[in-house]
C-alpha cells in the first residue's frame, strides 16, 4: 500500500512553480503544483486526457480556453481533453494543489501498430 503525506511532499521554488509527483501508475498520476505569488503554468492541452485541479491551500486563477475563473482553497475545477489551460497565482500568498490526470498521456498517445506509419508496407 502507498501512503503519501502532502504536507511533507510541499516545497517551493522562487524561480518557478513546482510539479510534486505523488502517485504514478500507467493509468494516471496525481500530482501537488505549488505556486508562489506571481508563478503560473503555462497554457497548454492534453489531447486525450482529462485533468483535475483541487486547490489546497490559497488562490490560483485558472483558464480554460478564453474563460477565467479565481479558485480557493477547497474548490475544484475539471479539464475535459484537448482544451487549452493554464494556472496563475495571483494572490499574495502561496498556492498549492492537487492534480490528477487520467489517463496517463502516455497511454493516451495513439500506439501506432506494425505496419503503420512511415516506411511501412
Amino acid at each position: 500500500m502507498e501512503i503519501r503525506t502532502l504536507e511533507d511532499l510541499v516545497r517551493f521554488d522562487p524561480e518557478k512553480k513546482q510539479k510534486i509527483p505523488v502517485f504514478d501508475s500507467p493509468h494516471m498520476y496525481y500530482d501537488l503544483y505549488t505556486l508562489l505569488p506571481g508563478q503560473l503554468q503555462k497554457p497548454f492541452a492534453f489531447r486525450r486526457a482529462d485533468k483535475v485541479v483541487y486547490v489546497l491551500r490559497g488562490r490560483l486563477r485558472m483558464t480554460i480556453n478564453n474563460e477565467t475563473a479565481d479558485l480557493r482553497a477547497g474548490q475544484a475545477v475539471r479539464v475535459p481533453a484537448g482544451q487549452t489551460n493554464s494556472l496563475e497565482n495571483t494572490a499574495d500568498e502561496p498556492a498549492v494543489a492537487l492534480v490528477v490526470v487520467a489517463p496517463h498521456p502516455e497511454c493516451a498517445r495513439k500506439k501506432k501498430r506494425p505496419g503503420q506509419g512511415p516506411g511501412a508496407g
